[in-house]
């Protein structure tokens, strides 16, 4: 009879295991508790009309972008931006008050390659704020650290709505001339 090889089970193997399950499930968590609070935090009511903005979740498929978030009010056409949200319970730097979340360089250069308005947001899982932080190309180092001088509040949605919207408002709105228009379609 051949000889076979069987994984050892023994309580080592099992705790590292399950350790490393454990952290998974705890990581993912925390990454939902930081979309859902980005969420919250972007679609303040900005006057008794309501919220500015409307983000739409993109799902654990997209590697580089979180939301796709829509400009609410613009007119005749929707500006919009993308948004990656890195989450955290570790706190600030305390020399400088920076929020300790971590960036790959890969990332950075992922996201700065969408050619619309794109930002990486910090959420503080503990105290429930979070920042805001443009990724449009001016850096492509990683990132251990996230900037706290743009609090999402009402003043910087304001800022962000007004922002996006010049950018979106430099093109023309120009139809595409495509080779799939349906000429009964009228």
């Amino acid at each position: 009879m051949g000889n076979f090889a069987y994984p050892i089970l023994c309580e080592e193997n099992y705790n590292l295991n399950y350790d490393r399950g454990i952290y998974k499930k705890m990581r993912d968590a925390l990454g939902r508790r930081g979309e859902s609070l980005f969420d919250l935090l972007i679609t303040e009511f900005h006057s008794d009309a309501g919220p500015i903005f409307k983000p739409q979740f993109l799902g654990e498929k997209w590697q580089y972008v979180d939301f796709i978030v829509e400009l609410v009010g613009a007119g005749s056409y929707i500006p919009y931006f993308f948004v990656q949200v890195k989450t955290t319970r570790q706190g600030y730097s305390k020399k400088d008050k920076r929020l300790k979340v971590k960036v790959e360089k890969e990332s950075i250069i992922g996201i700065a390659s969408y050619l619309a308005p794109t930002y990486i947001v910090g959420i503080d899982d503990i105290q429930e704020v979070g920042y805001l932080v443009s990724a449009n190309g001016e850096n492509s180092k990683s990132l251990s650290s996230l900037s706290t001088n743009f609090p999402i509040n009402k003043q910087n949605r304001e800022i962000l709505w007004h922002e996006v919207n010049n950018f979106w408002s430099q093109y023309s709105r120009k139809n595409l001339v495509s080779q799939f228009s349906d000429q009964q379609w009228r």
